[in-house]
């Protein structure tokens, strides 16, 4: 795999691509932890300082890197009707406030405020299975404003800028469209489908969206048809604020909308066949109107809901044409399951929440790397999918530890190891209370 690649690790005249050979085959093994100093203890010959510096500082480009990465990814899964840009976001838990973009922030994994890292992603999908193909640090706003902080964990100048999760998100579906990576959909969570700037912006691009909703937004059931109020003799300015003009129409929370409707006009879908035999759920799709009463003109989705297994209804929203198929909108409302599943994969097999980085480019190379792990996967998968058809990325990164040389530890190599672990906790001791000198006391 690497061979392929091993021209991103040539810069400056240095080549890392052994480091990047190492750091990879370490994503791939069987360490329970997937940090430098497991990956160091899990890959022979391998050397903590040098896989340090190319995670940490080396000059390689990850943005090159995913190019390759997206390229060979749309390769395997795009042009298909099905083919799907999927944008969500994942969040690392970690201490302390020097990780870059670091704070107090909502954790969607721990479901509460926690001191966090945030980051959008962009995957290619289509059916089950996924790529990462682009993503983004999200950076407060806090960060944005402390200078000296994004100096310490060498945030590029050009970086040093608050953008919202949503404007993170649309960037990559631009920079997307500009690698010519070729899907149909654009699929995301309510925290994007609940913007209709976010909605209307890929619509202006010419690009379909299926994206889940909340169940307070307000919907119409049919166009309000909107009018400026005619002007009476005694008005004096126009009114800007238009009016429904359709007497017909009326005015719902997608969750009124739903418990009037679905019971009665809901039918059993067949979404896709899995290991376990059909996947069946009750489906109800329906034309909605989004009308903020000052536009002149309501925009027109398709509302899209499903029963889940507990009972609860996942309602999402599309400007696809009219005239696909419920089955159609089921199957592509249920698509975005699987990055879901990725996500939970690269955590829980390819080290991707492990890292122990503080610095810009040290987060930006992990996660080149580990995206470059995944698409790795996705390959046996596909390469092996008539004989192996349930192998699964556990399964994989198993039968590696046969194939990939482990480290076996002499009694040197341990003692030495120690030594080097017992080394920076005594630094980072050193710098703990170098910094509780400098708080000043309370008066």
């Amino acid at each position: 795999m690497m061979s392929d690649y091993s021209g991103h690790f040539v810069v400056r005249g240095q080549d890392v691509s052994q480091h990047a050979m190492d750091y990879a085959s370490g994503l791939l093994g069987t360490e329970r932890r997937k940090n430098m100093e497991g990956i160091h203890g899990d890959i022979p010959e391998s050397n903590y300082q040098a896989i340090q510096q190319f995670i940490s500082d080396s000059p390689w480009d990850h943005k090159a890197l995913m190019e390759q990465v997206g390229g060979e990814a749309n390769g395997i899964l795009g042009g298909h009707r099905h083919s799907a840009l999927i944008l969500d976001e994942s969040s690392f838990v970690k201490k302390g406030e020097s990780s870059v973009g670091v704070q107090r922030q909502y954790c969607g994994r721990l479901g509460k405020t926690e001191n966090c890292q945030l980051g959008v992603f962009a995957c290619l999908g289509r059916g089950d299975k996924a790529a990462i193909v682009d993503f983004r640090l999200f950076l407060p706003e806090s960060w944005a404003q402390d200078a000296e902080r994004c100096k310490k964990a060498q945030v590029p100048e050009e970086e040093r800028k608050h953008r919202s999760k949503l404007e993170l998100a649309l960037d990559m579906v631009k920079s997307a469209k500009l690698r010519a990576l070729d899907f149909q959909w654009v699929l995301a969570d309510s925290a994007y489908g609940c913007s209709n700037e976010f909605c209307e912006e890929l619509e202006s691009m010419g690009l379909k969206y299926l994206m889940d909703t909340s169940a307070s937004n307000q919907v119409w059931d049919a166009d309000p048809k909107s009018r400026l109020p005619e002007r009476s003799e005694q008005a004096g300015r126009p009114k800007s604020r238009h009016e429904q003009g359709n007497p017909n129409s009326r005015k719902w929370t997608v969750e009124k909308l739903i418990e009037a409707r679905f019971d009665a006009e809901a039918r059993q879908i067949e979404i896709r066949k899995t290991t376990q035999g059909k996947l069946l759920a009750r489906i109800w799709v329906v034309p909605i109107w989004v009308w903020d009463g000052k536009s002149p003109i309501a925009q027109r989705r398709t509302l899209v809901a499903r029963e889940e297994e507990d009972g609860k209804i996942k309602a999402s929203w599309t400007n696809a044409p009219q005239g696909l198929s419920w089955e159609e909108l089921a199957y592509v409302q249920a698509q975005r399951h699987w990055i879901e599943r990725a996500f939970q994969d690269c955590k829980s097999q390819l080290g991707m929440a492990q890292y122990e980085v503080r610095k810009w480019k040290g987060w930006h190379h992990h996660m080149a790397m580990v995206s470059l792990a995944m698409l790795f996967v996705l390959k046996e998968r596909i390469s092996h999918c008539d004989s192996a058809p349930l192998l699964s990325p556990r399964d994989i990164v198993e039968l590696l530890a046969f194939h990939l040389p482990r480290r076996g530890h002499s009694e040197d190599e341990v003692v030495q190891d120690l030594i080097r672990r017992h080394t920076q906790r005594i630094k980072a001791s050193e710098s703990h209370a170098r910094a509780q000198r400098k708080i000043p006391k309370k008066a």
